[in-house]
């Protein structure tokens, strides 16, 4: 076998194993989602509270991942408690992660704009 070809199957090889992954992780990601909901509501987080209140607790999420952005700390746990309430508010609006995702990605794929201090503007906003 020449080297094209090894190097071909080679790449094959890697591009299956990275599919392989992502499956994985996109399983494992679907997993916690359904555990976190399961989590909300079992702690009467989904009938026992409200938008407003998840919303307040989202707020102070985002006040410690300022926190920890401003102080160079680790910022995983902070990112990982804001989707937990996201999760929340998603459940108690009978939408699924997947389906505000997919709705945020069709907002923004198209949309263009220019940094201005670090910030996205969209055009429309120029």
């Amino acid at each position: 076998m020449n080297n094209e070809c090894q190097d071909y199957l080679v790449r094959q090889e890697m591009l299956q194993q990275t599919q392989k992954n992502r499956i994985s992780q996109n399983v494992g990601t679907k997993t916690y989602i359904e555990h976190i909901a399961a989590w909300h509501h079992d702690r009467n987080l989904i009938d026992g509270s409200t938008d407003k209140d998840q919303y307040c607790k989202l707020i102070q999420e985002a006040g410690e991942l300022s926190d920890s952005i401003c102080k160079g700390k680790d910022v995983s746990d902070d990112i990982g408690d804001m989707i937990v309430v996201l999760i929340n508010i998603a459940e108690r609006n009978k939408l699924s992660i997947s389906q505000c995702l997919e709705q945020a990605w069709n907002d923004i794929k198209d949309r263009k704009g220019k940094m201005v201090d670090g910030v996205f503007i969209k055009e429309a906003d120029l």
